[in-house]
């Protein structure tokens, strides 16, 4: 394997844990890669995909995304999901497939899993492919019949990755999980890349389609009107027209991109920063707002929603940072949003805070009542052990991890983790669990 030094750009991959971006900030810092989570499994689309693309764009980044693999979930089906989503959108990097569980699947398995998805990606979107993995994964959990992909490979804290049986060189790698990048609040893994990480052929120029505002983007649906599309974004037909321009503003295509600029975007977040919530089916405005801590007549307001009964799947609210409750106590806040089967006192308890401490920065008047998706503001000040004054690094328990994997990831001992983290049984850690590291 090369060492770090063989990297020719310097980069970092995102998901919507990194919230806000300041795109300009971190291409200022000599950032010239950023791969942005798409999708996971066939149901997740990462909410700030589309806000991150126009970020990057606009800075005239090299853009690459990647796809979090799901082993029971049909690989041509993630294939198809990832791609769906990708179609339309200009980038320069190597489609990402990140392989880093197994499910209890064997390394046969697993590995025909990613050809098939990978395959599949090649032939939906005629691009180029790379995957992403960990070096103990790719010793264990993975075969050579992937040698012919190039890697990403992660390994922490070492200038030159470990070796594994299927690669003997890299295109990307990610030398950090917890670095820190000017434009972005707290941190993000942190990678190099050479030459191999772009696609074969592909023009490395992007040109910047900011024009003033930020834009974001909108992929047609069957069935889809642009005067439905446009009332949804706060926009006029005319104005989606002439951004695109559509001469005919009643022929649209399903999976055609359009481009929304930021200057349609209605309402007032009154200096605020606004977030961002895509409609599902089921939704109902008052409990959007309800997870959100606003009010019904605030999201209609500046949403310019003219019956708050009346809301769409895959329509796009906006939320005014304004409208979120509760105080850090000067601390910085982090969120978790729930899952089916959560209890609050069991995400106090992997907070190290209380359930009385949850529920009253989250006006929860029933603490027994949450709902999946809703997103809960856990304060800084609730972090609960010392580091002594260094700054402490943590890890989210991912579904398939075990303690002991963490560990030779970050070159300590289970042992080490059980102790500051207080695990009495370090073969019982939760999907979610916040591990510190140091």
């Amino acid at each position: 394997m090369q060492s770090i030094s063989a990297g020719k750009y310097k980069g970092i991959d995102i998901s919507s844990w990194q919230g806000e971006v300041n795109f300009n900030q971190v291409s200022n810092s000599g950032v010239q890669v950023v791969y942005i989570k798409a999708t996971e499994g066939d149901y997740y689309l990462n909410p700030r995909a589309d806000e991150y693309y126009s970020g990057a764009r606009s800075n005239n980044m090299l853009i690459g995304f990647y796809h979090f693999f799901r082993p029971r979930v049909d690989a041509k089906t993630q294939a198809n999901y990832f791609s769906s989503y990708v179609k339309g959108k200009s980038f320069n990097c190597r489609l990402a497939l990140d392989i880093e569980l197994s499910d209890g699947y064997g390394a046969a398995e697993i590995s025909n899993m990613c050809v098939t998805f990978l395959e599949e990606v090649k032939r939906l979107t005629g691009k180029d492919v790379v995957v992403y993995t960990y070096t103990n994964f790719a010793r264990t959990s993975l075969t050579n019949i992937l040698s012919k992909y190039p890697l990403w490979i992660a390994n922490y804290d070492v200038t030159t990755p470990g070796d594994n049986p299927i690669w003997n060189s890299w295109v990307g790698f990610q030398y950090s999980e917890s670095g820190t990048v000017p434009g972005i609040s707290g941190y993000c893994p942190l990678d190099v890349f050479t030459d191999g990480i772009l696609i074969s052929g592909g023009n490395t120029s992007i040109p910047n389609i900011n024009q003033g505002g930020t834009t974001t983007t909108y992929t047609v649906k069957e069935g889809d009107t642009l005067s439905e599309i446009a009332q949804r974004y706060g926009t006029t037909t005319e104005r989606l027209a002439q951004i695109n321009n559509i001469s005919n503003p009643n022929l649209i295509y399903p999976g055609q991109v359009l481009k929304i600029s930021s200057n349609s975007s209605a309402g007032n977040t009154s200096g605020g920063t606004a977030t961002t919530y895509t409609v599902k089916e089921g939704d109902t405005l008052s409990e959007i707002a309800q997870r959100y801590g606003t009010t019904t007549e605030r999201l209609a307001e500046i949403n310019n929603i003219s019956n708050p009964n009346l809301i769409y799947p895959g329509q796009v609210l906006r939320i005014s940072s304004n409208s979120l409750t509760g105080s850090t106590l000067g601390g910085t806040a982090t969120t978790y949003t729930v899952k089916e089967g959560d209890t609050l006192s069991e995400i106090a308890q992997r907070y190290g805070t209380t359930t009385e401490r949850l529920a009253e920065i989250n006006n929860i008047s029933n603490p027994n009542l949450i709902y999946p998706g809703q997103v809960l503001k856990i304060s800084s000040n609730s972090s609960a052990g010392n580091t002594s004054g260094g700054t402490a690094t943590t890890y989210i328990v991912k579904e398939g991890d075990t303690l002991s994997e963490i560990a030779q990831r970050y070159g300590t001992t289970t042992e080490r983790l059980a102790q500051i983290n207080n695990i009495s049984d370090p073969n019982l850690i939760y999907p979610g669990e916040v591990i510190r590291i140091n």
